[in-house]
């Protein structure tokens, strides 16, 4: 009785249709948006925009002024030793007005310095996205095309730094037929140069006015 049912389930099993197993591909999409063309082009403009910050007349303004203080500053020090006088007492009120529109000075820029840089912030998340999700619309349609039942980024990162993919055997990378349909489309790639320009930091600042000197004492 037992043979007579493993014969049976064998003969079952042999019957029924072979389950294919899944396909996986791999993108790797960092890669992609790192070299497009677009992505150099955005990155120069923003650099550019940043530097333009620092060229404005407010920021122009303020270091004009710092410098004054400076000068002043080393005129006061110089007659640290000095007994005070009329002339002394001028010169340090001088620095005092000076300092005191310098901060305002530097209180405006800070307004203004902040202002622009959120918005290229925003057109660089904007054009970011954008860009991303040609990417990742053009991954998904090859995939579905050859018949993948998933494609996975090989360059991503989790929110802990770990990369997503920990491990593939063999799976095929289609980054070269994304990043050629993306140059059909009129989203070609450029290898980087060797000036092309990294994502900038946010631009430097102006310093802060120094600190009213301390009028010299007789």
């Amino acid at each position: 009785m037992l043979r007579a049912t493993l014969l049976l389930l064998l003969s079952l099993a042999s019957a029924l249709p072979a389950v294919a197993a899944p396909r996986f591909a791999l993108v790797r999409i960092t890669d992609i948006y790192r070299d497009l063309t677009s992505t150099h082009t955005m990155l120069a403009e923003i650099q550019k925009d940043r530097a333009e910050i620092l060229k404005d007349e407010r920021a122009v303004h303020l270091r004009n002024v710092l410098e004054e203080l400076k000068q002043l500053q080393s005129q006061l020090q110089a007659k640290r030793e000095s007994q005070v006088d009329d002339a002394i007492r001028k010169l340090a009120q001088q620095y005092e007005i000076k300092r005191q529109e310098g901060q305002t000075l530097q209180e405006e820029f800070q307004t203004f310095d902040a202002e622009k840089k959120k918005e290229i912030n925003r057109r660089m998340v904007v054009s970011m996205r954008a860009s991303l999700a040609k990417i990742d619309e053009t991954a998904r349609a090859i995939a579905r095309e050859k018949g993948y039942d998933a494609a996975f980024d090989a360059s991503g990162n989790s929110n802990t730094g770990v990369p997503i993919l920990l491990y593939s055997k063999n799976a095929p990378d289609i980054t070269k037929d994304v990043v050629a349909r993306l140059a059909d489309a009129g989203e070609p790639s450029g290898a980087p140069t060797a000036d092309a320009p990294p994502l900038p930091e946010a631009a430097p600042g102006v310093a802060p006015p120094p600190e009213a000197a301390a009028p010299p004492q007789p």
